[in-house]
């Protein structure tokens, strides 16, 4: 492979692109079938599907969730939601135009390196992003330690979302993102 073709190759978990498509298309028969237990609204869990997928062809060997958010949220021909709780959907409406602005919940320490780099999860794949400062504060509990000050970061998701930003939602007012660039922090 060229120098040229590495840089305008397609980032990716998966070793090569042709096996992303792979797992893609497992994954969307999976999805769509009755191979896999769902709730009521039709959400199964992403962990659950990752077995899936591996059961349906051993040749994949170690996946995570990571794998999953990541080729269902490129795939711009399919149409999948993603909710909050690790819930993954065969739907009608893959994505949501998300309000003007949202808020991310985090603590005081961090602001100066997302406002550098951006915001994204080294764990999930995935952000959550809400319609509120109180609600954003209110999930930013679950992982502040003792003492530390809570804020909610204002993100312009209007900009980034004609931009090209993908937002999904399955709660209201809660919105998923995939990662938040620092020019969209207000």
């Amino acid at each position: 492979m060229s120098v040229n073709q590495q840089h305008h190759r397609i980032p990716t978990l998966f070793p090569t692109q042709k096996e992303a498509i792979k797992a893609l298309n497992v994954g969307l028969l999976i999805l769509q079938g009755a191979d896999i237990k769902k709730d009521e609204n039709g959400f199964c869990l992403i962990e659950d599907l990752c077995q899936a997928i591996k059961d349906k062809d051993d040749s994949f060997g170690y996946m995570n969730r990571n794998h999953v958010i990541e080729f269902f949220f490129k795939d711009v021909d399919r149409k999948f939601l993603i909710s909050g709780v690790d819930l993954i959907k065969y739907k009608d409406v893959r994505y949501v135009q998300p309000p003007d602005i949202l808020f991310f919940g985090t603590v005081e320490n961090f602001i100066p390196k997302m406002r550098m780099n951006g915001i994204r999860s080294n764990t999930k794949g995935y952000i959550k992003l809400y319609s509120t400062p109180q609600q954003a504060q209110e999930f930013a509990k679950k992982f502040a330690r003792e003492g530390e000050k809570l804020v909610a970061i204002e993100i312009n998701a209007k900009k980034a979302f004609s931009d090209g930003l993908k937002f999904s939602t399955f709660q209201d007012d809660e919105y998923i993102a995939v990662q938040i660039h620092s020019r969209y922090i207000v």
